[in-house]
């Protein structure tokens, strides 16, 4: 509990940090994840070897920021705390009238520090530099999502369906313990915080050693894999999608859209726990975004292909902004030489190279809200990227922000949600849908990543993801609709988007 939520004059602890390091041996993230229960696991995979330097996990969840039914909850130990009556958080003094990242940017300040004067580094007889600690993505700033209804905060865009399952509208959690993977040097770091203004000390020293050993001792055999059954068991009928395409190129016709992504969904039915389908999907389609959570009455695993938005401190008052739109796809071929026919293929097909350009322009637009005049940059330009069952084109956009001018919050806000799922005119595009689609997308095309400490962020969009809850998966895939689309072809562009999960829960190929 935080002493300012009991309406004290406490001041509470000072933010705590303490980190170990071991090697890690034969040790997995997975193996780590399944006997500690681990409610969060971020991984990354370079598209060449299939492997990434960094596993993230959380052990121990210190508190979690919610938003469920339009107001802001702080969840701590099964107690929900309203925050909407509160006028500052720590000594960070919040807006009038508080927005959703508003809260999470002001616990985010409440996060130990190692390399300032107002956080205690607590001795774990270790000598770890400050340059190895910098080096480590650490999700101190909270790790989580932003459901594709986030938008209604941006924007005045009403969201009157229901979603197809329970979950919060966002939510993030804090870490109280973390692992971090090193691939590249075998290592394992384990790290625990306390947050400044709680009630309790927490002594992170000695919760570093006791993990330590704990890890060390960690039976090594995966028990993951066993036989379970899945089947599809709800999908939306191709008559339901293909009626949605020619409503939208009606729409693109009188002028009304440039271009439109609606999205069709699908149920499977499995008794398959969800880190076993985690493990099943990054063995198969390894992406620069992987990530399994679970928020108690549902879990969330995905491979993302796509950032919704990087930002990075580069220098004392500026930060450089990232976004890369995947516009454009093909699916793959049966072997090297039909593989290599359909990329030339995709590099020459004038509808999918006109989207493409049309969402890089949008791209480009959301960068250009927040950088500075001149400073937005085309880094990469319809490049092939290619994954497990399809190819994409894929561009890179950087800009660079004045943080005296922006706050690193506005980034996410400018680029949200990513035109390659919803459209342009980005805000006529999402009307349309909403008027379109038959339920909430909920976490589907929404943002899944994390804050660090000093507000720096990594962000993905929700895709090929897939929500668990009370024995049902949930699968979410949409496509870029322009007047030439080809219904038939859209429908099942969509269908290809969705084969990596599908194979993971289901456990063979489709």
């Amino acid at each position: 509990m935080f002493e300012f939520l009991k309406n004290t004059n406490k001041q509470g602890i000072k933010a705590s940090f303490s980190i170990y390091k071991i090697p890690a041996l034969k040790i997995t993230p997975l193996i780590v994840c399944e006997s500690l229960n681990a409610p969060v696991l971020l991984e990354s995979a370079f598209l060449k070897t299939g492997k990434g330097r960094f596993s993230i996990l959380i052990l121990k969840e210190a508190f979690r920021i919610i938003k469920e039914n339009d107001e802001v909850f702080l969840l701590e130990n099964s107690q929900k705390h309203a925050l909407k009556n509160l006028c500052k958080i720590g000594d960070f003094s919040l807006p009038s009238k508080p927005k959703f990242l508003d809260f999470l940017d002001a616990f985010r300040r409440l996060s130990p520090n190692p390399f300032a004067s107002n956080s205690v580094v607590e001795s774990s007889n270790q000598i770890i530099s400050s340059d190895e600690i910098e080096s480590l993505p650490l999700p101190l700033g909270g790790v989580g999502y932003l459901g594709y209804e986030f938008f209604g905060e941006i924007e005045e865009v009403e969201f009157q369906k229901d979603a197809l399952y329970e979950a919060s509208e966002n939510a993030f959690i804090f870490g109280r313990d973390f692992v971090v993977f090193d691939h590249f040097f075998e290592s394992l770091y384990i790290v625990s915080v306390a947050y400044e203004g709680e009630s309790q000390r927490q002594n992170t020293a000695q919760r570093v050693q006791e993990l330590a050993h704990t890890l060390e001792h960690l039976n090594l055999q995966d028990t993951l894999k066993q036989t379970y059954i899945s089947k599809i068991t709800s999908k939306d009928k191709e008559s339901y999608y293909t009626q949605m395409v020619k409503t939208l190129q009606n729409e693109i016709y009188k002028g009304n859209l440039l271009q439109c992504v609606p999205s069709q969904s699908l149920e499977i039915t499995s008794d398959l726990p969800p880190l076993q389908a985690y493990e099943n999907l990054r063995t198969h389609n390894p992406s620069p975004y992987m990530y399994y959570f679970d928020f108690g009455n549902y879990q969330i695993i995905g491979s993302s292909p796509e950032v919704l938005i990087k930002v990075k401190t580069t220098a004392p008052k500026e930060a450089t902004l990232t976004i890369r739109p995947i516009a454009g796809t093909q699916g793959r071929g049966k072997n090297a030489l039909e593989d290599s026919k359909l990329e030339e293929e995709l590099k020459a097909n004038a509808k999918e190279n006109a989207e493409h350009l049309m969402l890089l322009d949008l791209g480009r637009n959301d960068v250009g809200k927040v950088a500075r005049p001149r400073s937005v940059k085309v880094t990469q330009e319809k490049v092939i990227e290619k994954y497990a069952r399809v190819m994409h084109l894929v561009s890179e956009v950087q800009g660079v922000m004045d943080l005296e001018s922006h706050r690193k919050i506005d980034a996410l806000y400018s680029a949200f949600p990513a035109g390659t799922v919803s459209g342009a005119p980005k805000i006529q595009a999402i009307k349309t849908i909403e008027s379109l689609e038959s339920h909430k997308r909920a976490i589907y095309a929404g943002a899944i990543g994390y804050f660090s400490q000093n507000g720096d962020m990594d962000f993905a969009i929700a895709i090929r993801t897939a929500v668990y809850q009370k024995g049902v998966y949930y699968l979410q895939a949409g496509g870029g609709i322009v007047y030439d689309s080809n219904p038939k072809e859209e429908y099942i562009e969509t269908q290809n988007k969705m084969r990596s999960l599908l194979e993971a829960i289901l456990g063979e190929k489709v």
